[in-house]
């Protein structure tokens, strides 16, 4: 392979490469020194494949000006070892490229992603093998073929499959930042004009009809998805920050909450007991009545104030409840177990529902189980309120990080964008007169906070609702 330089000015060769590296250094820099480790952005979790890709290219391009600059003095018998090294580093460089291109396409469509993931890689990599058998042990094979071969079946469609995947992924975080969702889109025309550059033009050839180094090209289009780059990575800190004010949001809730649970307290224990004298005159008055000709007369009305003596009971309890939370012993809870025998609670009810139970092994975390059976008890009661024909219940658990989070959703009516916000609110429900206290959800927030977690609620456009239960893993007084 020859490395002459005649394409590029001498005078431009080192500060060329040595910047054209640098660029793509520095977006390897900018990735890896970003903690995103708490981050819910999908794209969090793949970045690592383009910071591997940005390095080992930073590191092709240095290792291109070494060849370059002293190619010349190298003996004869290592030129094929030295040429062998810059072919290794170009096909690890974008191979990289090639799998974080269908990371992202697995991100923008996840039905897809196991089919993305078998199909894409093997499909390359079979068009590069068949080019190199094409030319093996033929005079026109070289390292500059194989170069040109990784080049237009590795570099080329995975730098356009992920500037692809970028575009497309710009639009699912317009709602977090809408000049992150810009970015992203830049970074990904960027990565897509770069992999043409890269990708069909050889090294040491000119732009057609523009003319000039194709490496001076590269280099630009190298600063301008270093720009782009850069700038999205802030959507990281936007989301951080949300992140911030909703846990301050729910921290002024909480305290919201110990206040009223107090007042609840005291209300609950001052009419416990006029309730109970009025439960036991309401039984004398029934048995006096009983052996009367009068009883049938009264009979429906001695009823009414049963049932509502009844009603009137259990909001005190729920009351109660609600103000105190007893602490328990916290012990080493599976999730996927405390799940399974919240179904079984439901009896019946369940068979005219379409549960679909999707649980992974997820490990233990430390927890209360009954309060845990009694969140999820009433998460899934209010799914199947919300479809009283019977629907689609979709209860699911995965692992994430430090995390272990539970999704419960619902084919249901959904919930109004202006009612979503007051739903965690103690005494607010969307249910008939009689039908709801409005403390169900409320009691789940308690418990939540009380592990360490959080409870949201989602209804994209009102149709149907999901419900995320995050728990932390770990020890409670690590949470």
């Amino acid at each position: 392979m020859a490395y002459d330089g005649t394409m590029i000015e001498e005078y431009l060769v080192f500060p060329l490469y040595l910047f054209y590296g640098m660029a793509f250094f520095a977006m390897g820099v900018s990735i890896t020194s970003r903690d995103t480790r708490a981050s819910q952005l999908k794209i969090a979790r793949c970045l690592w494949l383009f910071a591997l890709f940005a390095y080992t290219h930073a590191l092709l391009e240095w290792y291109s000006l070494y060849l370059i600059l002293y190619s010349v003095s190298f003996p004869v018998d290592l030129l094929q070892s030295v040429n062998l090294v810059k072919l290794v580093l170009v096909l690890v460089s974008f191979s990289f490229l090639l799998l974080f291109a269908v990371s992202i396409l697995g991100i923008v469509f996840p039905e897809r992603k196991n089919t993305l993931y078998l199909t894409v890689p093997t499909l390359v990599f079979l068009f590069f093998a068949a080019t190199l058998y094409r030319y093996h042990g033929s005079a026109g094979f070289s390292f500059s073929v194989a170069d040109l071969s990784i080049r237009n079946f590795i570099g080329f469609p995975g730098g356009v499959i992920a500037g692809l995947g970028l575009i497309l992924y710009s639009q699912t975080v317009r709602h977090i930042s809408r000049r992150g969702a810009l970015n992203f889109l830049g970074a990904g025309i960027s990565l897509a004009s770069y992999s043409v550059l890269a990708g069909l033009v050889p090294s040491g050839g000119a732009l057609p009809l523009l003319g000039g180094p194709i490496e001076l090209y590269r280099g630009f289009s190298a600063l301008f998805i270093l720009y782009f780059v850069m700038h999205a990575l802030h959507i990281f800190d936007v989301e951080r920050k949300q992140q911030i004010e909703e846990r301050l949001i729910r921290f002024a809730q909480s305290e919201k909450l110990h206040s009223l649970g107090k007042l609840a307290f005291g209300i609950a224990h001052e009419i416990n007991n006029p309730l109970g004298n009025v439960s036991i005159n309401a039984e004398l008055l029934k048995n006096d009545l009983q052996s009367t000709d009068q009883f049938p007369l009264y009979e429906k009305r001695l009823i009414a104030i049963e049932r509502n003596l009844d009603r009137a009971s259990k909001i005190a309890k729920e009351l109660l409840f609600f103000s105190t939370n007893k602490e328990t012993d916290f012990q080493s809870t599976e999730i996927d177990e405390i799940l399974k025998s919240t179904l079984e609670l439901l009896g019946s009810r369940r068979n005219a529902y379409d549960i679909n139970l999707s649980l992974m092994a997820t490990g233990p975390i430390s927890a209360i189980p009954w309060k845990l059976e009694e969140v999820f008890l009433n998460v899934i009661l209010n799914a199947m309120e919300a479809m009283p024909e019977g629907g689609r219940i979709g209860i699911a658990s995965e692992r994430r990080g430090a995390r272990v989070l539970v999704r419960i959703s619902d084919d249901g009516p959904g919930i109004s964008s202006d009612v979503l916000p007051n739903v965690l609110d103690p005494f607010f429900t969307t249910k008939a007169v009689g039908k709801g206290t409005g403390l169900g959800l409320s009691i789940c927030f308690g418990i939540m906070e009380m592990h360490g977690g959080s409870i949201e609620l989602s209804s994209p456009d009102g149709a149907g609702t999901t419900v995320v239960l995050d728990f932390p893993i770990g020890a409670k007084n690590d949470v």
